[in-house]
């Protein structure tokens, strides 16, 4: 079975602005080698991600959309993992459970699954220009 899984950072965070990739990997029994694409802009991955996992007539390919966080060195990389492992740990420790096992005890109206919608996948030409953009970005070369 195939789909689309993607990080939904909040509205206002600093991450809508990094470029985005896609890893495509096999789903239900497929076997090959997953693969990296990007960088693109937020919603060109996401539709490319779609267009692509949720048209698969096999079903057997997962999209996975995520930001690429610019790290320029190893200490970046470390500081971030560092952040990252605290958060989860701060989320453990606010976690509701019974016997040890966390428990959402949250309305199970949250449950509902989406409706499958998304866009028509970007041309090469928009995605080319999306890539443009994120690479200006990422150099900084609109400050100059």
């Amino acid at each position: 079975m195939g789909g689309v899984i993607i990080y939904e950072p909040e509205e206002d965070s600093d991450v809508n602005e990094f470029p985005w990739t896609v890893t495509f990997e096999p789903s239900g029994g497929d076997d090959w080698d997953s693969f990296i694409c990007g960088p693109y802009e937020r919603d060109h991955a996401v539709a490319l991600a779609e267009a692509v996992a949720l048209d698969d007539a096999e079903g057997g390919v997962l999209a996975i959309v995520k930001p690429m966080l610019p790290a320029l060195s190893a200490e970046d990389v470390s500081a971030t993992i560092e952040e990252l492992r605290e958060a989860a740990l701060e989320e453990d420790a606010d976690d509701e459970t019974v016997n040890g096992t966390p428990v959402d005890f949250d309305d199970e109206d949250d449950l509902e699954e989406e409706e499958a919608e998304f866009a028509e996948p970007p041309s090469p030409e928009e995605i080319r220009e999306g890539m443009a953009r994120t690479y200006r970005r990422l150099l900084d070369l609109d400050a100059e």
